[in-house]
């Protein structure tokens, strides 16, 4: 899969590289359930006019842009996570777009011309709630026409569990209150998130992120071997630990995946245990 990444002044040379293309049109953090009904609609699409695959996303988040970095946002993933499990979903092309005022300020129709009509899109899919162009005047039902009906779309409506919609903010809240076991009926995976192990500690990388304090079951994977054990954390000072130290010697100084599975114990509990 290539990964491209656009800003004004490679946007002309990307389009004159451009090949027919069903896309795939939003922010995507997480990859959860919703967008991959999105993804799965384009590919469908995709594979019965022939065409490639292409997703555009965008970063950073437009909330933080737009609110002169006053609102920030906490990501589910990095953009080489998410492109991991695009790569694994059959994706071509992922367009990651450079978000800025300037390009959030573009009317409708410039945008559906600059980045899609100009990159060879004849069908494009996105979520109900998906919108662009200048104060998000654009939406999905409307880009048929912003493009001259020249380039069909999809949309895909919203997809439920326990009866509400599945969301990027929704599965942020269940992570900061420690409710982890839940994750995979939102995702369709474990949550995963990747850390550097260092005398015992483990710290997150950017853009994961740490669930509630409190013991949790977890899978750790070095790239070579996978192991069950129980990680505490600490979510006050940013920390990571081992509740038994016997892994320190297999994957110290080591960049490691964590598969959070659930959460078995309190913060208090722990430090009664502790004590």
């Amino acid at each position: 899969m290539e990964i491209i990444h656009l800003n004004e002044e490679n946007l002309e040379s990307w389009q004159n590289r451009s090949r027919r293309n069903v896309i795939a049109l939003g922010f995507f953090d997480g990859v959860h359930k919703g967008h991959q009904k999105v993804i799965g609609t384009a590919a469908e699409a995709a594979e019965k006019a022939g065409a490639a695959l292409d997703v555009m996303s965008f970063f950073p988040h437009p909330k933080t842009v737009l609110s002169n970095g006053k609102k920030q946002v906490e990501y589910l993933m990095p953009l080489e996570e998410k492109a991991r499990i695009l790569e694994g979903m059959g994706v071509d092309r992922l367009y990651i777009v450079k978000f800025t005022k300037a390009f959030a300020s573009l009317a409708p129709e410039d945008y559906v011309a600059e980045y899609l009509s100009k990159f060879d899109t004849i069908h494009a899919v996105a979520g109900y709630d998906f919108s662009y162009g200048f104060r998000g005047e654009g939406t999905i039902d409307r880009l048929y026409a912003d493009s001259g009906f020249r380039i069909t779309t999809s949309k895909v409506e919203k997809v439920e569990h326990t009866g509400e919609k599945i969301s990027s903010t929704r599965i942020r809240t269940a992570i900061l209150d420690g409710k982890v076991s839940e994750l995979y009926q939102m995702l369709g995976r474990r949550y995963r998130t990747c850390a550097e192990c260092s005398d015992g500690h483990l710290s997150l990388k950017d853009y994961y992120m740490l669930p509630q304090d409190g013991i949790y079951d977890v899978i750790i994977d070095n790239g070579v071997s996978r192991y069950r054990t129980q990680i505490y954390v600490d979510s006050a000072q940013q920390r990571i630990t081992f509740t038994k130290h016997c892994l320190m010697d297999h994957i110290n100084q080591q960049e490691i995946a964590i598969t959070w599975e659930r959460r078995v114990a309190s913060h208090s509990f722990y430090q009664l245990v502790a004590q």
